[in-house]
Protein backbone atom coordinates (compact mmCIF):
# COMPACT_ATOMS: atom_id res chain seq x y z
CA UNK A 1 0.00 0.00 0.00
CA UNK A 2 1.17 3.62 -1.23
CA UNK A 3 2.05 5.72 1.70
CA UNK A 4 -1.14 8.29 2.12
CA UNK A 5 -1.41 11.98 3.64
CA UNK A 6 -3.33 11.64 6.55
CA UNK A 7 -6.59 13.31 5.81
CA UNK A 8 -9.94 14.27 8.17
CA UNK A 9 -11.97 10.98 8.33
CA UNK A 10 -16.16 12.12 8.28
CA UNK A 11 -18.71 9.58 10.06
CA UNK A 12 -22.89 10.30 8.72
CA UNK A 13 -25.38 8.57 7.86
CA UNK A 14 -26.07 6.86 4.99
CA UNK A 15 -29.96 7.90 4.69
CA UNK A 16 -31.05 10.19 2.13
CA UNK A 17 -34.47 10.67 4.00
CA UNK A 18 -33.25 13.65 6.18
CA UNK A 19 -33.37 17.59 6.18
CA UNK A 20 -31.52 19.29 4.03
CA UNK A 21 -29.64 21.46 6.33
CA UNK A 22 -27.85 18.03 7.35
CA UNK A 23 -26.61 17.64 3.85
CA UNK A 24 -25.59 21.18 2.89
CA UNK A 25 -23.58 20.90 6.43
CA UNK A 26 -22.20 17.50 4.94
CA UNK A 27 -21.62 19.13 1.88
CA UNK A 28 -19.39 22.18 3.62
CA UNK A 29 -17.22 19.83 5.51
CA UNK A 30 -16.33 18.26 2.64
CA UNK A 31 -15.39 21.50 0.85
CA UNK A 32 -13.67 22.63 3.44
CA UNK A 33 -11.65 19.67 4.14
CA UNK A 34 -10.42 19.52 0.30
CA UNK A 35 -9.70 23.45 0.53
CA UNK A 36 -7.31 22.29 3.44
CA UNK A 37 -5.38 20.91 1.18
CA UNK A 38 -5.81 17.02 2.84
CA UNK A 39 -7.99 13.84 1.59
CA UNK A 40 -11.44 13.50 2.90
CA UNK A 41 -11.53 9.32 4.27
CA UNK A 42 -15.22 8.03 4.61
CA UNK A 43 -17.21 5.00 4.09
CA UNK A 44 -17.35 5.47 0.31
CA UNK A 45 -20.77 5.76 0.24
CA UNK A 46 -22.97 7.46 -2.50
CA UNK A 47 -26.05 7.90 -0.79
CA UNK A 48 -26.49 10.18 2.36
CA UNK A 49 -24.15 12.60 3.91
CA UNK A 50 -21.59 10.46 2.82
CA UNK A 51 -22.27 11.07 -0.56
CA UNK A 52 -22.56 14.59 0.04
CA UNK A 53 -19.78 15.31 1.92
CA UNK A 54 -17.21 13.36 -1.05
CA UNK A 55 -19.46 15.86 -3.46
CA UNK A 56 -18.49 18.66 -1.39
CA UNK A 57 -14.66 17.68 -1.67
CA UNK A 58 -14.28 16.58 -5.21
CA UNK A 59 -16.79 19.80 -6.20
CA UNK A 60 -13.61 22.05 -4.21
CA UNK A 61 -10.72 20.21 -5.86
CA UNK A 62 -10.22 17.64 -3.18
CA UNK A 63 -9.20 14.15 -2.81
CA UNK A 64 -11.44 11.16 -1.20
CA UNK A 65 -10.25 8.11 0.18
CA UNK A 66 -13.58 5.50 0.71
CA UNK A 67 -13.01 2.26 2.57
CA UNK A 68 -15.63 0.25 1.95
CA UNK A 69 -16.04 -4.01 3.12
CA UNK A 70 -16.17 -6.14 0.12
CA UNK A 71 -19.61 -7.34 0.78
CA UNK A 72 -20.92 -3.45 0.45
CA UNK A 73 -18.50 -2.56 -2.52
CA UNK A 74 -20.12 -6.36 -3.84
CA UNK A 75 -23.63 -4.16 -4.27
CA UNK A 76 -22.42 -1.06 -5.80
CA UNK A 77 -22.56 1.10 -2.58
CA UNK A 78 -19.67 2.81 -3.31
CA UNK A 79 -19.48 6.82 -4.09
CA UNK A 80 -18.42 6.53 -8.21
CA UNK A 81 -16.16 9.91 -7.53
CA UNK A 82 -13.97 8.30 -4.71
CA UNK A 83 -10.36 9.03 -5.91
CA UNK A 84 -8.87 6.49 -3.80
CA UNK A 85 -11.49 3.39 -3.13
CA UNK A 86 -10.18 1.04 -0.68
CA UNK A 87 -12.00 -2.23 0.04
CA UNK A 88 -11.89 -4.21 3.16
CA UNK A 89 -13.41 -7.72 4.41
CA UNK A 90 -14.52 -6.61 7.09
CA UNK A 91 -16.46 -3.61 9.06
CA UNK A 92 -13.77 -3.86 11.74
CA UNK A 93 -11.35 -3.69 9.55
CA UNK A 94 -12.68 -0.51 7.72
CA UNK A 95 -13.31 1.43 10.71
CA UNK A 96 -9.30 0.91 11.74
CA UNK A 97 -8.21 1.51 8.27
CA UNK A 98 -10.19 4.91 8.73
CA UNK A 99 -9.17 5.67 11.63
CA UNK A 100 -5.35 4.90 10.90
CA UNK A 101 -5.91 7.34 7.74
CA UNK A 102 -7.00 9.87 10.04
CA UNK A 103 -5.24 12.98 11.71
CA UNK A 104 -8.65 13.93 12.87
CA UNK A 105 -12.21 13.24 12.80
CA UNK A 106 -15.33 14.67 12.14
CA UNK A 107 -19.16 13.05 13.61
CA UNK A 108 -21.84 14.45 10.97
CA UNK A 109 -25.60 13.73 12.41
CA UNK A 110 -26.30 9.49 12.12
CA UNK A 111 -27.53 7.03 12.97
CA UNK A 112 -26.68 3.45 14.86
CA UNK A 113 -23.75 3.17 12.59
CA UNK A 114 -22.24 6.53 12.96
CA UNK A 115 -23.03 6.18 16.80
CA UNK A 116 -20.95 3.51 16.79
CA UNK A 117 -18.13 4.75 14.67
CA UNK A 118 -18.21 8.17 16.99
CA UNK A 119 -18.14 5.74 20.27
CA UNK A 120 -14.97 3.85 19.29
CA UNK A 121 -12.94 7.05 18.25
CA UNK A 122 -13.69 8.69 21.99
CA UNK A 123 -13.23 5.20 23.40
CA UNK A 124 -10.01 5.28 21.38
CA UNK A 125 -8.64 8.75 22.57
CA UNK A 126 -9.66 7.73 26.23
CA UNK A 127 -7.38 4.77 26.04
CA UNK A 128 -5.01 6.77 24.05
CA UNK A 129 -4.94 4.85 20.84
CA UNK A 130 -5.58 8.01 18.91
CA UNK A 131 -4.42 10.95 19.49
CA UNK A 132 -5.85 13.45 16.86
CA UNK A 133 -9.43 15.44 17.90
CA UNK A 134 -12.41 13.86 17.30
CA UNK A 135 -15.14 16.77 16.81
CA UNK A 136 -19.15 16.68 16.95
CA UNK A 137 -20.73 18.59 14.34
CA UNK A 138 -23.95 19.23 15.95
CA UNK A 139 -26.58 20.37 12.70
CA UNK A 140 -29.73 21.79 14.55
CA UNK A 141 -28.50 20.62 17.80
CA UNK A 142 -28.59 16.95 16.57
CA UNK A 143 -26.59 15.52 19.11
CA UNK A 144 -27.79 17.20 21.80
CA UNK A 145 -29.13 14.38 23.46
CA UNK A 146 -26.20 12.34 23.25
CA UNK A 147 -24.35 15.04 24.61
CA UNK A 148 -26.81 14.71 27.49
CA UNK A 149 -26.14 10.94 27.99
CA UNK A 150 -22.40 11.90 28.29
CA UNK A 151 -23.26 14.36 30.94
CA UNK A 152 -25.43 12.00 32.72
CA UNK A 153 -22.57 9.77 32.55
CA UNK A 154 -20.37 11.87 34.64
CA UNK A 155 -22.55 12.63 36.97
CA UNK A 156 -23.51 8.83 37.72
CA UNK A 157 -19.92 8.27 38.25
CA UNK A 158 -19.57 6.20 34.77
CA UNK A 159 -17.30 8.46 33.45
CA UNK A 160 -14.55 11.01 34.73
CA UNK A 161 -15.10 14.83 34.23
CA UNK A 162 -11.90 14.72 32.43
CA UNK A 163 -13.59 12.26 29.98
CA UNK A 164 -15.95 15.00 28.52
CA UNK A 165 -13.11 16.39 26.88
CA UNK A 166 -12.48 13.42 24.98
CA UNK A 167 -13.97 15.87 21.85
CA UNK A 168 -14.89 19.25 20.55
CA UNK A 169 -17.61 20.29 19.75
CA UNK A 170 -19.22 23.20 17.05
CA UNK A 171 -22.74 23.80 14.82
CA UNK A 172 -20.32 25.29 12.55
CA UNK A 173 -18.81 23.35 9.41
CA UNK A 174 -16.12 24.93 8.65
CA UNK A 175 -14.96 25.40 12.54
CA UNK A 176 -15.40 21.60 12.35
CA UNK A 177 -12.52 21.48 9.82
CA UNK A 178 -10.69 23.94 11.13
CA UNK A 179 -10.63 21.84 14.60
CA UNK A 180 -10.14 18.63 13.34
CA UNK A 181 -7.00 19.77 11.80
CA UNK A 182 -5.70 21.23 14.85
CA UNK A 183 -2.97 19.87 16.43
CA UNK A 184 -4.35 18.72 20.23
Amino acid sequence: MTETVKGITVYGASSSRIAQAYFDAAFEVGAGIARAGVPLINGAGYRGLMGASIDGALGAGGSCIGVIPRFMADKGWAHPGITDLRVTDSMHERKAMMAGLARGVIALAGGIGTFDELCEMLTWRQLGLFRGPVVILNTAGYYDPFLAMLSRAEEEGFMRPSEGRLFELTSDPAEAVRMALSEN
